[in-house]
């Protein structure tokens, strides 16, 4: 398990080295704000429909020859992205690494085949922590590397550096992991789970878990049209470049490090699942209050702690209470599939705000996220309700 987290740790760097250049590359060759955030949400698009694949295969074939696949697919798309000249090149480079990305819910399976419920939180607050560390590393050296201000950034050495490292997590993952998953418990290829819509009906008429899947999508939703529009917001408010926006989100990845390795892990066995999740939303909502009103980057930092705080524990929380509704046999796609819904929330997130930043303002993305966070409240509060009248264990025979 360490070894698991040491891959994903390092397998994240590479994929934040690209973040703090990105849009600014994408205006540098033409992109209006609109158009560069369609282009951010192409890797959403791409993981959306290559994330239920992966997982159903890592069902079939074992867990890390998927990890495998993905890693060093992930390199090639860093490569292709270090020689993009053009917007469509662009794009497709970031499609395609979407398409390959199939690294994160895999691992979370890995460590669905390897613990108990009791420690299955805990563990997966451990992976979660592995990423964060990685978005802190990754971030900042990408901020130095991608050029001194917006009008010179530049994806080229980020990428390629992004590329290195994932041959190097790839030749990690062949020589030090082990599988997780045997044979015995390995889904056999029939034409009932060959069918993709066919199985996602099945998750989908589990009530329960269909509730939360959705509410992961709204919080995506939120998350993603923030995330993607921070570096021109920042820009807009605070006068900010690559450099300031690497830093900061090394700043986020230590929060989000912080609070799933050391905080939700233990209060989810306290407090539960659904209860985790609510206060999350009740969090990010506050922290979106506070950035937009913030009249310094200080008080800035603030708000971007809490939201920061509360998008750690939602994914940890909800990647448990998932993987446990889930058939001992399907965790892989169970969890693809709740993998692949959160990423219908970062495809229309950042096209949302995109739209919404050259029409309405510039703090409208963060307006907009709270009524979005709103109604989740009141759902999430139900959820607790139905949980209390019957345990999520109960919900977990395959449909």
């Amino acid at each position: 398990m360490i070894i698991l987290c040491f891959i994903t740790g390092l397998a994240t760097v590479g994929f934040g080295l690209v973040l703090p250049t990105f849009l600014f590359y994408a205006q540098n060759l033409g992109a209006t704000p609109a158009i560069a955030t369609v282009i951010i949400a192409t890797y959403s698009m791409g993981q959306f429909i290559g994330t239920p694949i992966w997982g159903r295969l890592s069902d079939r074939i074992g867990r890390k020859p998927v990890l495998l696949i993905s890693i060093f697919g992930q390199s090639i798309c860093f490569i292709w992205l270090a020689y993009s000249s053009n917007l469509w090149m662009l794009a497709a480079a970031r499609f395609f690494g979407g398409m390959i990305s199939g690294n994160i819910s895999t691992a979370m399976a890995y460590v669905a085949d390897s613990t108990d419920e009791k420690k299955r939180a805990k563990w997966l607050g451990y992976i979660g922590a592995s990423v964060s560390i990685g978005f802190m590393i990754g971030p900042a050296l990408g901020g130095l590397l991608g050029g001194q201000d917006a009008s010179s950034a530049s994806l080229f050495y980020p990428a390629i550096v992004a590329a290195s490292l994932s041959l190097a997590t790839g030749t990690a993952t062949l020589f030090l992991l082990k599988e997780s998953l045997q044979p015995e418990n390995r889904s056999p290829k029939t034409k009932e789970n060959t069918s993709l819509l066919k199985n996602w009906g099945l998750v989908f008429r589990r009530p329960i878990l269909m509730e939360i899947i959705l509410l992961a999508l709204a919080m995506m939703f939120v998350t993603g049209s923030f995330e993607t529009i921070f570096p021109l917001w920042t820009q807009s408010r605070f006068v900010w470049g690559p450099i300031e926006v690497g830093y900061c989100m090394t700043y986020i990845g230590l929060i989000v490090t912080l609070v799933q390795a050391l905080v939700v892990g233990r209060i989810v066995p306290i407090l539960g699942e659904a209860r985790v999740i609510r206060l999350t939303f009740i969090g990010y909502a506050t922290g979106l209050i506070i950035m937009a009103q913030a009249p310094s980057w200080i008080i800035m930092l603030l708000g971007l702690t809490i939201a920061a705080s509360s998008g750690a524990a939602f994914g940890t929380a909800t990647s448990s209470f998932v993987s446990k509704v889930a058939g001992d046999k399907e965790k892989g796609f169970v969890l693809g599939v709740y993998q692949s819904s959160s990423w219908l929330g970062r495809i229309s997130g950042p096209l949302a705000a995109g739209v919404v930043f050259g029409l309405l303002g510039v703090n409208a993305p963060l307006y907009l996220g709270v009524l979005v966070l709103v109604p989740c409240i009141i759902a999430i509060t139900i959820v607790a309700k139905k949980l209390d009248a019957q345990k999520p264990s109960s919900a977990a025979k395959p449909g």
